[in-house]
Formats: C-alpha cells, sequence, structure tokens
C-alpha cells in the first residue's frame, strides 16, 4: 500500500475515533468500541460523503478498522481497554507476533525435515569409516539452536487469554500436551547441563 494511502486511511481512523470518544454507548460510557447507533450513523455517513466505491468498501473498512485499533491502544490504558473487552496488544503488536510465531513454526518444520532426512541417511549401508562432515555437522548445531528458539517463540504465543475461552477438555488436552513439552525440555536442559559441567 502506498505511503498517501495509509496516510489517508489513518486520517480517516483518527477522525472515527474522535467520533468515538464523543459518542455514549448504551451503558453511558464514552463509545470507544463503536456499536452506539450515534456512531455508527455518522460513520456511515463519512463513507457516504466520501464517494468511496462500492467495490472498495469493505477493504478500506478494514484497513481503516485496523488503524483505530492502533490509535485505541495509544488512547486508552490497558485497564481501560480490558473494560470494554478488547485485546491489549494493538493490530501492530499482533502482526508481529502473529509473523513471529509463523516463523517459528517453518523453523521447526524445516528442522523436522532435516532430522528426517538424516535420519534415512543414517539406516542406509555406511561405510566402515566415514569422514566427518564438519558442514553438515554445523548445520544440524545451527538446526538444534534455531529448533529451541523456535519452540520458545511457539510457546510464548500461547495467550491466557484464549485459554480462558477453552472448555474443560481443551484445557486438559492443552495441559498435557505442555506436561510433555515441559518433561522433553527438562529432559535437555539435564544432558546440557551435565555436557556443560563435564
Amino acid at each position: 500500500m502506498k505511503d498517501v494511502e495509509k496516510t489517508l486511511l489513518r486520517s480517516i481512523a483518527v477522525v472515527l475515533v474522535a467520533l468515538r470518544s464523543r459518542c455514549i454507548g448504551t451503558d453511558g460510557r464514552t463509545d470507544w468500541v463503536g456499536r452506539s447507533a450515534d456512531y455508527r450513523g455518522k460513520a456511515q455517513e463519512l463513507y457516504r460523503q466520501a464517494n468511496i466505491p462500492e467495490d472498495s468498501q469493505d477493504t478500506i473498512q478494514g484497513a481503516v478498522r485496523y488503524h483505530i485499533g492502533n490509535i485505541l491502544r495509544d488512547e486508552l490504558s490497558a485497564e481501560e481497554l480490558e473494560d470494554y473487552g478488547l485485546k491489549t496488544l494493538s493490530p501492530v503488536a499482533r502482526g508481529r507476533e502473529r509473523r513471529a510465531s509463523r516463523a517459528a513454526i517453518v523453523t521447526v518444520a524445516r528442522a523436522e525435515l532435516a532430522a528426517a532426512d538424516v535420519g534415512k541417511k543414517s539406516k542406509k549401508a555406511a561405510p566402515a569409516v566415514e569422514p566427518a562432515a564438519p558442514s553438515s555437522s554445523g548445520s544440524l548445531v545451527a538446526d538444534h539452536l534455531r529448533l529451541s528458539k523456535g519452540a520458545a517463540t511457539i510457546i510464548s504465543q500461547l495467550s491466557t487469554d484464549i485459554i480462558d475461552g477453552m472448555t474443560d477438555g481443551q484445557r486438559a488436552k492443552l495441559d498435557e500436551e505442555l506436561e510433555a513439552a515441559q518433561k522433553a525440555i527438562a529432559r535437555l536442559r539435564r544432558h546440557s547441563r551435565r555436557r556443560s559441567a563435564a
């Protein structure tokens, strides 16, 4: 998206946030979430006057909502956001977290494929004396370091807000998976510390 378009979309968002600050919801509070009939009517009128082509309205409104989300995180405290049922992380921060999570998953997947490939090669008949391959060994070490970082990144993406919304069965399954991960990590850490002390 061009810088000019971003500036225009953010400008619309600034206007709409200012509009929300002047509207009152059915609960008598400032309508920061934009649900009151008063706000919705005024926002629709703003979009109508902007003469946005009908086939672009959804895309533009989605982009404006993204900017509104970021602006609200600057305007409201964490307590206020929580009070209004809004996530404390801005859309920008959530996007960064999603990208970090995807990158970690890709790293883990690549390392799993590499490990499977090494496993297949080791099952093939090997010569009695095989020279060491420093590059592949170094690559495996790097993969292990990336895997451990990826695992930490993925685990850190788990949100207590999402866990709160799970069923008892889902929470039990998650706890089971986390326990298995914790045991695997504890085993690897014991081994790593023993090797470091040796």
